[in-house]
């Protein structure tokens, strides 16, 4: 990439299709970092990782390390992960609990809010030294939904409000499942690299085109998918095995978008009124207790699958679990994958949604490698000069609108989910800092 303004970063993203250099140019990965990672409200993690004074968390947004921390007055703060003496990462650990973040350097310590609160040997700092004036740094805004995280290093720009706007209610649908009103993301987690841009794993996440091929192998001889969730005695119907088609249940999914990349996908086609087990069971029974029986058919009854929140979070809502997509390189992504646990449903019910989870999306999993393998490959084949473009023109025009939901709605097959996030990358990569 020659340069980064406006008018250059408008020749990459034509209608249906986007140039190969938005997936392999180093230049374009770099201005990607600063103008949306640096920008854009970013999952940073929930407030259920840090349960108690002391507990901190690292992770980070693009390529700028943070720590998310929970100080003694109950506060969450999201701080820049850099001591301000001679720029050592401070905490290296992914997490813990310390009663003060203390650099491994020079031995200064860091209170949880980010004040400094020790210089060993202060006898060297100058006679005007003040400790105010060295405390960490901090994401400029910082928002909480529910239990979920974010923050933004840009000082300006859209509020947190505004920038998830309806996907609030793809968050709700997942909270609402847990009788006490509340997740926990601390049943561990899957982590994995694969050797591929960190937009191949966004675009996948909303695609079900690719799920009746790339999974083919989680297939029956019916053309049934495996059961994904305590209580299905099966899975979704993905092949019409005797037409050798893509099942029609399949392709009737929609898939909807909301503006600023946003976007979800409706949920598979299942048998809601045979879904049971001792675990469901008993959990439909607890559910019922806290919010009535009426309450529960709403939020047991299927509605989302996939949700997106553009630029590096993901909810499932079928393998309950967050996914958070963070770049590496032009050409190396991470992916943390966070069981969800409903804090109040039995013990047993979380366990199989965790088992289940297992099964499906950690790095040796059935469905998750194929993902993995389709990314690597991508990556390799964008390599070829054959074409500069890449084709995202599925569905185009066919586009419509969804009042009910607030929302334009077309096929999931179709790739109007795609065509949306590089509406919002392009708007991000316009405006120069």
């Amino acid at each position: 990439m020659r340069n980064g303004n406006a008018d250059h970063i408008a020749t990459l993203i034509e209608p249906g299709r986007v140039h190969r250099d938005v997936y392999t140019d180093p230049d374009l990965f770099e201005l990607e970092m600063e103008r949306i990672f640096g920008r854009a409200w970013l999952f940073v993690g929930h407030t259920s990782q840090v349960p108690d004074a002391g507990d901190f968390i690292t992770t980070d947004l693009g390529l700028q390390p943070v720590v998310m921390t929970r100080h003694h007055d109950g506060s969450v703060h999201v701080l820049l992960n850099r001591c301000t003496h001679r720029g050592a990462k401070v905490v290296n650990e992914r997490k813990g609990n310390a009663p003060r973040l203390t650099c491994c350097y020079h031995g200064w310590s860091f209170d949880t809010d980010g004040r400094l609160a020790s210089v060993p040997v202060p006898e060297g700092c100058a006679a005007d030294f003040d400790k105010s004036d060295f405390s960490l740094g901090r994401a400029p805004r910082v928002g909480e939904y529910r239990g979920f995280v974010f923050a933004s290093l840009a000082a300006k720009g859209p509020s947190l409000e505004d920038h998830i706007g309806p996907m609030k209610g793809n968050i709700d649908d997942l909270v609402d499942r847990a009788p006490d009103g509340a997740l926990a993301l601390d049943a561990g987690m899957h982590r994995y690299v694969y050797a591929g841009n960190w937009k191949l794993q966004v675009e996948n996440v909303l695609d079900s085109y690719h799920v009746p091929f790339g999974h083919a192998s989680t297939v029956n001889k019916q053309g049934v998918q495996f059961a994904r969730r305590e209580g299905d005695q099966k899975g979704a119907a993905v092949i019409e095995t005797e037409k050798k088609q893509t099942a029609a249940s399949w392709k009737d999914r929609k898939s909807f978008i909301v503006g600023n990349g946003h976007g979800w996908t409706s949920n598979t086609t299942l048998d809601d009124g045979k879904r049971a087990s001792p675990a469901f069971d008993d959990y439909k029974r607890v559910l019922a207790e806290k919010v009535g029986a009426a309450r529960v058919a709403e939020i047991l009854t299927p509605r989302l699958h996939n949700s997106l929140i553009y630029p590096n979070m993901s909810i499932m809502g079928l393998n309950i679990h967050v996914r958070v997509i963070k770049p590496l390189a032009v050409d190396r992504t991470e992916v943390t994958i966070y069981p969800i646990r409903l804090l109040g449903a039995p013990d047993a019910m979380n366990f199989g949604n965790i088992r289940l989870l297992n099964v499906t999306h950690s790095a040796a999993s059935f469905v998750q490698t194929d993902d993995l393998e389709a990314f690597a490959r991508t990556q390799k084949g964008l390599r070829s000069h054959g074409t500069d473009w890449v084709d995202i023109s599925r569905g185009l025009g066919a586009e419509e609108p969804d009042r009910a939901l607030n929302a334009t709605r077309e096929l999931a097959t179709h790739e109007m989910v795609v065509r949306a996030q590089y509406k919002a990358w392009a708007g991000y990569m316009r405006e120069a800092a």
